[in-house]
């Protein structure tokens, strides 16, 4: 037991909010840079030409800590997560290989309260920079039935670390991030539409601990149907969840951790989205996930609520 709880101490060695709008917790040692469940329904759909702000607000409570066996651990765990990202992209008229060039960078801003009773852990950090992501490579392309998105990334440790904090805001290591995606429409008006969008994460070694992160692959998919209020309005109504593996070992046993005992989660809940037509070119998302098959990681509920203004 003891060892256990020393496992779950650095399972909450880092709060990690970056590259849209969820929280997750991870392992110190094998913490992911991804926040799951910020993207749903069209994710893998980039918009036309333009410049868009796009602010990612989301509120993550997991309750529960699941070990390698995905049992539940007892011992009195809570925590809150509140974040807001800043994400400025810029689609531009540029065409690479027949598709739209874009690149951004976003900005996260986090506030996290952890409380594990059987350890006498209590730590909080109050809205702090977590670690930026920098985007300068992004592709769009548009088919009569079909959008297809590929990226590449990089997310910098700007965060403050200590791997004897649970409530850090950053994960004290580099990243490299890999998009690939499709949107299927399955009607001539493009009303019905289905998407996935896949990330793969391949880490640096982390500070303090000397173990690199093993690799991680997650999909984020999304059904959903627009439906037309006004000339200016839609609305589109969708279920969203998402598939999360560790696909690699980490380098070495952490603080705590054993380096072969990976990580996975997954999720399924329903979103609605308001798309106010151009002129106006506004949007507004909320998205509500319950997660479910976690092992090695957290397991409870997010919302996420998004806002879009492009120009």
């Amino acid at each position: 037991m003891e060892k256990c709880l020393k496992w779950m101490l650095v399972v909450l060695g880092c709060f990690l909010f970056s590259l849209g709008g969820a929280l997750s917790i991870e392992a110190a040692t094998s913490g992911s840079h991804y926040p799951l469940g910020c993207e749903g329904v069209m994710a893998a759909t980039l918009p036309p030409p333009g410049v868009y702000y796009r602010a990612y607000t989301s509120w993550y409570n997991p309750t529960t800590l699941k070990n390698d066996n995905g049992d539940e651990m007892n011992v009195g765990f809570n925590t809150d997560a509140f974040a807001i990202a800043h994400r400025f992209v810029w689609v531009t008229k540029k065409k690479i290989l027949g598709a739209d060039y874009a690149f951004d960078m976003i900005v996260p801003v986090v506030d996290i309260n952890v409380n594990i009773k059987a350890l006498g852990v209590s730590d909080s950090q109050s809205l702090s920079l977590g670690d930026i992501c920098i985007q300068p490579l992004g592709l769009g392309w548009h088919g009569s039935r079909w959008d297809a998105s590929l990226a590449l990334a990089v997310l910098a440790p700007t965060g403050e670390y200590d791997s004897n904090k649970p409530a850090s805001p950053g994960l004290g290591y580099w990243t490299g991030l890999f998009t690939l995606g499709g949107t299927l429409y399955l009607d001539q008006e493009k009303s019905w539409s289905i998407s996935a969008l896949t990330r793969t994460l391949v880490h640096t070694e982390q500070e303090d601990t000397n173990v690199t992160p093993g690799s991680e692959f997650l999909v984020e998919y999304g059904l959903g149907k627009q439906i037309p209020v006004n000339k200016k309005l839609l609305v589109r109504p969708g279920i969203a969840g998402y598939a999360y593996w560790q696909i690699d070992d980490d380098s070495d046993d952490g603080p705590g951790t054993i380096a072969d005992e990976r990580k996975k989660s997954f999720a399924l809940g329903a979103e609605i989205n308001f798309l106010w037509l151009p002129p106006t070119n506004f949007q507004l998302n909320l998205r509500v996930l319950r997660e479910f098959g976690a092992e090695n990681t957290t397991e409870g509920s997010k919302i996420v609520f998004t806002l879009t203004k492009g120009w």
